[in-house]
């Protein structure tokens, strides 16, 4: 009886594994090409992969949040390595840029903790139809301004920072377009964005651990609200897809591609949002 539990148990962790590994390598070959976080294709998939696969249903968008921004650790350390050795990083802006990030990573993490899965779902799929509407519209933010002085700048790190972690992506999806309104160079603003992902990411992460060990249900396979297997899995693929992509970006047109991922992401989103109403 014992040995058939384990058996069952480790054929179930091995088979996520093996599932994230190949859906790894997709979200590290459109992280590369299309330089958007991983988070926007991780959370629906880790959402309908983990429930039928033993997960709660009631911790089901917790963990798929936490375990997304878990992954992004690792992919956001080596674009940081990479942005860094080109000089692209103004470290004095994120310096005033990262507490605030961190606390509204932390303060994110609380709300995803309290918030029903019906409601997180709803909350994702809306973000998934604004930003497939916006990338299939090609709508970009007219930057007029300069960036704030330390305190603002904290305070409007806060913001994106409990953004992005109530809905499990890196900070690039929100604070790429935020550079570029105060009128910072597009590939400075695409360093921002994978620097700031990284504090997200570690804070987010840390918080959903203490949290989801709190919690009552028994999460088989998880660190608090972290999936090991799944975390496994998408961080080792993506950490070898994503420079593909990188340089795929660099050979062939991306237009068709966004187009494509735009559709796919408002059909998610609407899917998601339904789901969650009915």
């Amino acid at each position: 009886m014992i040995l058939s539990f384990f058996s069952t148990q480790g054929f179930i962790v091995l088979e996520i594994f093996m599932y994230c590994l190949l859906f790894g390598s997709f979200t590290g070959l459109i992280s590369g090409l299309l330089g958007i976080g991983g988070g926007i294709a991780i959370v629906p998939f880790l959402a309908w992969l983990l429930p039928p696969h033993g997960m709660p249903v009631e911790t089901s968008m917790q963990t798929a949040i936490a375990t997304s921004l878990a992954t992004i650790i690792i992919t956001s350390l080596s674009a940081i390595y990479a942005q860094n050795k080109r000089g692209a990083i103004d470290w004095k802006v994120v310096k005033y840029f990262t507490p605030g990030i961190a606390i509204g990573a932390y303060f994110g993490a609380h709300l995803v903790h309290y918030l029903t899965t019906e409601l997180l779902s709803m909350v994702f799929g809306g973000f998934l139809l604004l930003n497939g509407l916006r990338m299939a519209l090609k709508l970009t933010p007219n930057p007029e301004r300069k960036l704030p002085s330390p305190l603002p700048l904290s305070l409007a790190g806060s913001v994106l920072g409990i953004l992005s972690t109530l809905i499990g992506i890196g900070g690039g999806t929100f604070t790429v377009p935020y550079m570029l309104l105060h009128n910072v160079p597009m590939k400075k603003a695409i360093a921002f964005g994978s620097t700031f992902g990284l504090p997200i990411a570690i804070f987010g992460a840390i918080s959903f651990i203490i949290l989801g060990l709190k919690n009552t249900i028994p999460i088989e396979g998880n660190i608090g609200y972290i999936n090991i297997p799944a975390f496994l899995g998408i961080s080792v693929a993506s950490l070898f897809a994503a420079p593909i992509g990188v340089h795929l970006a660099h050979t062939i047109p991306t237009g068709a591609m966004k187009k494509t991922f735009a559709v796919i992401m408002l059909f998610v989103g609407l899917k998601m949002f339904i789901s969650a109403i009915f």
